[in-house]
C-alpha cells in the first residue's frame, strides 16, 4: 500500500482540522483493490483483486511523513464523498 503514497493525485486539496488548520488531502487512482488479508473475512474482501479504484490519502495536523488512509472507493465521485465524510464537510479541492 506504501506505493500509493508516491502515485500522482487525480484530485487534491486541503481539509480544515478544527475549522482552522489546513491539512493536505489527495485522491489517487490505482488498479488494485487491496483486501484485508484477514483469513476470517469473506474471500471477496480478504484478497487483493484487480479493479480500478480510488484511494483517499490525507495528513492530519502536525508533522507527518506518511499519508494516512482515508478509505477506498470504486469511483472518483464516491472518493470525494468519502473524503468529506472522513474529514468534514469543508474540503477545498484544487481543480
Amino acid at each position: 500500500m506504501e506505493q500509493i503514497d508516491f502515485m500522482p493525485a487525480v484530485k487534491q486539496g486541503y481539509w480544515f482540522y478544527g475549522g482552522l488548520t489546513l491539512c493536505p488531502v489527495r485522491i489517487v487512482q490505482h488498479h488494485t483493490l487491496y483486501g484485508t488479508h484477514n483469513p476470517e473475512d469473506p474471500t471477496e474482501i480478504a484478497v487483493d483483486r484487480e479493479a480500478d479504484c480510488f484511494y483517499v490519502r490525507y495528513h492530519p495536523p502536525g508533522g507527518h511523513e506518511s499519508w494516512h488512509d482515508g478509505g477506498t472507493a470504486l469511483s472518483l465521485r464516491e472518493a470525494v464523498f468519502l473524503a468529506q465524510r472522513k474529514l468534514g464537510p469543508v474540503v477545498q479541492w484544487n481543480d
